[in-house]
């Protein structure tokens, strides 16, 4: 009987304490979940940055410059002074080659035409099949020798004339494929390619100053018969700068003491890759030394990095060349 009073006894004593021992354990749990909340949110999480891989490309430039549209014109004079008689054309007329334009007396009408005078009677005449562009005279005006009397433009054969920076002659080549735009015709693009480049380079203003060009010509592979000679153009063209080169972003390229550099995601944390580099398009930069294709170049967001700080490395396209 004793026995059994003193196992109930103990039995109530034990379902006394396992309520407080549970909570001891609930609040021990979460303590430890408060500690680790803590403890992570204490943690460097790693930094995200967008990457690009070095890649190895074409590189490619971008060539503009002004110019003019330039065709067969001549200026037809004068030999000899006289008053005009006659004019045979108008602007705008079309003519056949040796076609007469007007007629010059060597003196003034309403005297005598001695047989001298005959004799140097002059017959102005198109010295090829064309168009008036400009008609300058009219009958009774007094010319002298050489004066300007017409200007004949053939419309089926025109060109252009551009005018090139010297520091961009390393891009240009007989042969390379342009763009001709007309910003006077809606900016109309025609396509073609240098045929001929000038032996100097002179500069482009009447002040003898500044950048220095070099005329080139430029065959039209369609000539329009409405491209009138002293139309401004805008010539435009791609160029391969590099055939093969390993390229990366021209912002990713920093420099400090030791010269330029990269940062690059080495092991999950960032390093500054010193590099050497080569030509640029503006958009990318040739890398000569320091970095190979395996290589991920930090592009955004380096701006506060410590070198080994951990990152996270996001992939973004990259612009290399121009379109």
């Amino acid at each position: 009987m004793n026995s059994m009073l003193f196992t109930a006894s103990h039995a109530t004593r034990n379902n006394e304490k396992s309520p407080a021992l549970g909570k001891w354990r609930i609040l021990a749990a979460v303590a430890v979940v408060i500690a680790a909340l803590i403890v992570w949110k204490a943690w460097p999480r790693p930094t995200p940055v967008e990457v690009v891989s070095a890649q190895i490309s074409p590189l490619l430039g971008h060539l503009s410059a002004s110019g003019e549209i330039d065709g067969k014109v001549a200026s037809v004079g004068a030999k000899t002074a006289g008053e005009v008689e006659q004019v045979y054309v108008a602007e705008g007329e079309r003519v056949a080659d040796g076609a007469p334009l007007a007629r010059i007396s060597p003196g003034p009408t309403g005297f005598a035409a001695t047989s001298a005078d005959q004799l140097n009677i002059q017959a102005i005449v198109s010295p090829f099949a064309g168009v008036v562009a400009r008609r300058y005279v009219d009958p009774g005006d007094t010319v002298a020798p050489g004066q300007p009397l017409f200007t004949v433009v053939d419309p089926q054969q025109v060109w252009v004339v551009a005018y090139i920076n010297d520091i961009d002659m390393p891009k240009v080549h007989q042969g390379l494929p342009v763009q001709v735009t007309l910003p006077t015709y809606l900016a109309t693009t025609y396509h073609g390619k240098i045929t001929a480049i000038g032996p100097l380079a002179k500069p482009h203003s009447e002040l003898q100053s500044g950048a220095r060009t070099v005329r080139v010509r430029i065959d039209l592979d369609e000539p329009m018969s409405h491209m009138i000679p002293g139309t401004e153009v805008n010539v435009d063209a791609s160029v391969t700068l590099r055939s093969q080169a390993l390229l990366i972003p021209a912002d990713a390229v920093n420099e400090n003491q030791q010269g330029r550099y990269a940062w690059v995601v080495r092991d999950g944390r960032a390093s500054q890759q010193q590099i050497t580099t080569g030509l640029t398009n503006y958009l990318a930069v040739e890398v000569l030394d320091g970095l190979t294709e395996a290589d991920l170049i930090i592009i955004a967001g380096q701006q506060d990095l410590q070198v080994g700080q951990r990152v996270n490395p996001q992939p973004t396209p990259a612009v290399l060349n121009p379109k």
